[in-house]
């Protein structure tokens, strides 16, 4: 297991090396930059080729890559104390540097991940996966033991429901229940729509009041994130567990006179569920460009939100260094769901 991950880390640097590649070639065949943005249609020439020097936009685009990827490597140099003398360990490397946000006045990474926009991204994808795979799996399960019953079929149309219905339609008509029908936020500022928090919350130290308004405005996401999702792992459980169920070995297992529940959860899940892990590293990528739509609608700050501002403002930074991250994610994803299968799998083997 150990070699395998190791080979794993390895493969991930070349890998790397072409994709970003290919997004900083598709991002330089667009016309226009971040110049356009910030000079407008009316910007002198003179100030237009002054902006674009000083930000390096003048220069080839393999020279751009380049300087762009070196920044990301990090600097080596020699490591000092503050008396000049050279110390342990003598060499030390710096903070790797993503790009420049004309735009925002910033480092890109500022831009992706500051103010806590990691955390916040972190927290969605992680709670909205817990609640989909904690209620996905159990009706899955039932619906492949009770085929074609009556709760079989609710479950079914509900799936295909929450299939069908895009996260933006539900985050519109959250919105249009809250603001139109009730009119919470008008009557109350608590409960306004948008953001993490609501003015004075926003400002105000942590309380029990900050952390309930918190609440109020992460669940919706949360569950409208995970409503898609708990309908498709619904439709792979019920899928995955029937073919495990018509397999030789669950028939003997019932022939031996073992009980049902022992023959459905301890045999015929624990192999049916393998599918699912196995599909976790698509899975990750998959919810955060759900999360997308739900932090555009919401206006939540996440790096999905600020990933789509850079791409509406031309921000070519910004937009790497997010098609970056988010390749990483991807392959860190699909290297977890590989150890998770191998623990969950005794037959599976990496070495």
């Amino acid at each position: 297991m150990v070699g395998f991950i190791g080979r794993r880390i390895l493969y991930m640097f070349p890998l790397l090396l072409v994709v970003t590649l290919i997004i900083f070639l598709l991002m330089k065949l667009q016309p226009g930059d971040v110049v356009d943005v910030l000079c407008g249609l009316n910007c002198s020439s003179d100030l237009r080729a002054h902006l674009k020097e000083k930000y390096g936009l003048n220069s080839p685009w393999t020279q751009q890559y380049l300087t762009w990827l070196y920044g990301i490597v990090g600097q080596p140099g020699l490591n000092y104390d503050e008396s000049g003398n050279i110390i342990f360990p003598f060499v030390s490397i710096s903070t790797p540097d993503f790009g420049y946000s004309p735009r925002m006045n910033m480092t890109a990474l500022q831009v992706l991940i500051g103010e806590n926009r990691w955390m916040y991204t972190l927290m969605l994808l992680l709670v909205s996966m817990v609640i989909s795979w904690l209620i996905a799996i159990p009706i899955g399960i039932y619906s492949a033991t009770h085929k074609y019953s009556s709760g079989d079929h609710l479950f079914t149309f509900l799936g295909f429901v929450g299939l069908s219905v895009p996260n933006f339609i539900l985050a519109l008509l959250f919105m249009w229940v809250v603001v139109i029908i009730f009119r919470l936020g008008q009557v109350d500022q608590f409960f306004g729509v948008g953001g993490f928090y609501n003015y004075p919350y926003d400002q105000a130290p942590m309380s029990f009041m900050k952390f309930l308004n918190f609440l109020w405005h992460f669940m919706p996401p949360v569950l409208i994130l995970a409503a898609a999702n708990t309908s498709a792992i619904i439709r792979y459980m019920r899928a995955s567990l029937l073919d495990v169920l018509s397999l030789a070995y669950v028939q003997t297992a019932r022939a031996k006179g073992l009980k049902e529940h022992i023959v459905v959860y301890k045999h015929a899940v624990r192999n049916a569920i393998n599918p699912l892990i196995s599909m976790l590293g698509f899975w990750i990528p998959y919810m955060m460009e759900g999360a997308l739509v739900v932090a555009v609608a919401f206006n939540l700050p996440q790096i999905e939100k600020s990933f789509f501002d850079g791409i509406s403002n031309r921000d070519y930074a910004v937009v790497v260094s997010g098609l970056f991250l988010f390749s990483v994610i991807l392959m860190v994803g699909n290297l977890i769901s590989d150890i998770l299968l191998a623990l969950s799998d005794p037959k599976i083997r990496y070495d």
